[in-house]
């Protein structure tokens, strides 16, 4: 099953309609399917982390997601992201294809109505941090959509089913393409291989790792890397080379 954690109702209303989605008898204002559950945390950090605990506690969860708008100082409104970092040391595993541009967001207490931000709202932490509790960074994500400059101010329903209604198939079909990984096999025979072969560091090996389960996760094959070693440096570099083209 797949996990929304939203802010209010509005923030998520076209997704509970698409999904046929019907309202829980619960503590919290919950709608639910065989596949999809939709919980509303009310706004703040620890809202969400109480909503987020919650949901992961009583149900049998595979793949969280925090979707919601957000303020910037930078984008411009209707504009959405998949969040690659949360303040300045929390960051999600973006390990399956997904098809939205990434940034970063700043989490805070408050309502921010000046600054300089990529993305900013009040949420994001609370749920990230609640979230790694209990399931794999690559199967947490935070979906936001920009609703305003940093200005404050209660979007109407109209408002929201606009913002919302663009990135709607975009924001299903990915949430559609999440399968449980029950049968991943990692395959550490590959890596080891290049690490003997191209004599990796322990960092090097990590950043290939991320790269292989990317690949595996989505149902791409590994390339075949057969050139010669030569300079551990630049070998690592032409390894990456011949990833990136699968990215």
């Amino acid at each position: 099953m797949k996990a929304i954690i939203s802010a209010f109702y509005k923030e998520v209303a076209p997704i509970i309609k698409h999904y046929n989605l019907k309202k829980e008898n619960s503590p919290f204002e919950i709608f639910k399917n065989d596949e999809i559950i939709v919980i509303i945390s009310g706004i703040g950090k620890l809202n969400s982390a109480i909503a987020t605990t919650y949901i992961l506690s009583n149900y049998d969860i595979d793949f969280c997601i925090n979707f919601g708008i957000a303020g910037s100082s930078k984008f411009e409104v209707g504009e959405i992201f998949l969040i690659n970092k949360i303040n300045k040391n929390l960051y999600p595993d973006i390990l399956y294809a997904h098809p939205f541009k990434e940034t970063y967001i700043e989490c805070f207490d408050e309502i921010k109505t000046n600054g300089n931000f990529n993305l900013v709202d009040m949420e994001s932490e609370g749920f990230f941090k609640s979230a790694t509790k209990f399931m794999p960074l690559e199967n947490i994500f935070i979906i936001k959509i920009v609703s305003d400059n940093l200005v404050c101010f209660r979007p109407d329903n109209n408002f929201m089913d606009n913002l919302i209604s663009p990135h709607l198939q975009n924001i299903t079909s990915f949430i559609d393409s999440l399968k449980k990984t029950e049968k991943f096999k990692f395959n550490e025979k590959y890596l080891e291989n290049l690490v003997t072969m191209y004599h990796l560091s322990k960092s090097q090996k990590e950043i290939l790792k991320n790269k292989i389960i990317y690949l595996t996760l989505n149902n791409i094959p590994l390339p075949k890397i057969e050139f010669k070693a030569t300079n551990k440096k630049k070998d690592f570099e032409k390894i990456k080379h011949i990833f990136k083209k699968f990215f």
